[in-house]
C-alpha cells in the first residue's frame, strides 16, 4: 500500500482551532473557485496541498488527500482562512448596523480567504462578464490541463505557474474556453513570470499603490483589482462594488442613486475603514441570498442562476 492510500484509509486529519467557519459560505461564495462539495466537507487545493476540509464545533478539520503528512497543514489552513482578520472588532463595531448586524447574526462563520495571489489574479481576470459556474469551469479546466497532479482525484492539481501560462499561449487558453480574457491572462502571466510584477511584494505596499499597480495591467479594472486586494493581498480596506453591493448601499446607507461604482467604493472605504473587506463580503452574502430567494420565488430557477455572483 502506498503512502497516499495509507493517509486516505486511516482518515488522519488535523484540527485547526479557527472558531466556527461556514465552509459553504466561505468556499462557495464567489471568493475562490476550486473547491467543491464532497462527502464530509469541501475538497480543494491550497498551494501544493490537496485536502478535504470539514466543519467542527469550534474549528476546521483538514484531511490530506495527496499522500503527504500532516506537517505544516495546520498553519497552511489557518493562514488561508484568514485567522489574522479582526473579526471580533468587526463584530463589535457593526453589531447594531441595520445591514451588517443581521448578516453577522445570520452568517457568523463567513470568512475572507487569504489566497495565493497569482491564482487569485488569474481567477478574477476570468470573472469579467461571467458568473460563478462559468468561472469555476474556466479556472478548473486551465488547472486540470496545465497544472501538476498532486492528489488522487482528477481535480487535485496545483495551479499552473505563470510560466506555464505564457508557454501555453493565448490560443491554448482560447481553446480552453477563456475567450477574450485569454489575452489579458497571458499579459498578466508575462508580467509575473518576468519579475516585472511581484504580487507577494504588494502585500507590504499601501492599498493605493497596490491598486494602481494592478489596474495598470491590461484587462484589470477597479473591481477585479479590489477582489485581488481583498482576497489575497491583505488589503482589509478594499471594497468591491457590484450590482448587489450598490443596491445595498442605496438601501441601507442612503448612497445617492446616481453614484458611480468608483464613488461608492471610495465612500465605503472611508465609512468602513479597515473593516471594509469584511463588511463587503457580509453585505454581498446577505444581498445575494436575499435576491436569490426573491428570484426563485417568482421566477424559474434557471433565470436566477446566471445572475448569481458579483461579475
Amino acid at each position: 500500500m502506498n503512502t497516499a492510500a495509507k493517509v486516505i484509509s486511516s482518515g488522519e486529519s488535523v484540527f485547526i482551532p479557527t472558531g466556527y467557519v461556514d465552509l459553504k459560505a466561505t468556499l462557495d461564495g464567489g471568493q475562490v473557485f476550486r473547491w467543491w462539495s464532497d462527502i464530509g466537507g469541501f475538497r480543494g487545493v491550497i498551494g501544493q496541498r490537496a485536502m478535504l476540509l470539514s466543519e467542527t464545533s469550534n474549528g476546521v478539520s483538514a484531511r490530506p488527500v495527496d499522500g503527504k503528512s500532516l506537517n505544516g497543514l495546520r498553519r497552511l489552513v489557518s493562514d488561508y482562512l484568514g485567522q489574522q482578520q479582526d473579526l471580533v472588532g468587526f463584530q463589535k463595531r457593526f453589531s447594531d448596523d441595520p445591514c451588517l448586524g443581521p448578516a453577522l447574526r445570520g452568517y457568523p462563520g463567513l470568512r475572507i480567504l487569504r489566497q495565493e495571489p497569482w491564482e487569485c489574479l488569474f481567477s478574477f481576470i476570468c470573472s469579467a462578464t461571467s458568473n460563478i459556474p462559468r468561472i469555476k469551469r474556466n479556472v478548473g479546466t486551465v488547472a486540470e490541463t496545465l497544472g501538476d497532479v498532486i492528489g488522487t482525484g482528477s481535480r487535485d492539481v496545483s495551479f499552473p505557474r505563470p510560466e506555464m501560462i505564457t508557454d501555453a499561449g493565448e490560443q491554448c487558453l482560447r481553446d480552453l474556453g477563456l475567450g477574450f480574457r485569454a489575452k489579458y491572462l497571458v499579459f498578466a502571466a508575462e508580467s509575473v513570470a518576468s519579475g516585472e510584477l511581484n504580487l507577494n511584494d504588494l502585500r507590504k505596499e499601501s492599498f493605493a499603490y497596490a491598486r494602481r499597480v494592478l489596474t495598470d495591467l491590461h484587462g484589470v479594472g477597479e473591481k477585479i483589482a479590489d477582489c485581488v486586494l481583498a482576497f489575497s493581498l491583505d488589503k482589509t480596506e478594499s471594497f468591491i462594488v457590484d450590482r448587489h453591493i450598490l443596491r445595498a448601499l442605496h438601501k441601507w446607507y442612503d448612497l445617492p442613486e446616481k453614484a458611480s461604482h468608483s464613488y461608492a467604493a471610495d465612500w465605503a472605504r472611508d465609512y468602513f475603514g479597515d473593516h471594509a473587506a469584511l463588511a463587503n463580503q457580509y453585505m454581498f452574502h446577505r444581498e445575494r441570498l436575499a435576491r436569490r430567494a426573491k428570484d426563485w420565488g417568482g421566477q424559474h430557477i434557471s433565470r436566477a442562476l446566471p445572475e448569481d455572483g458579483r461579475y
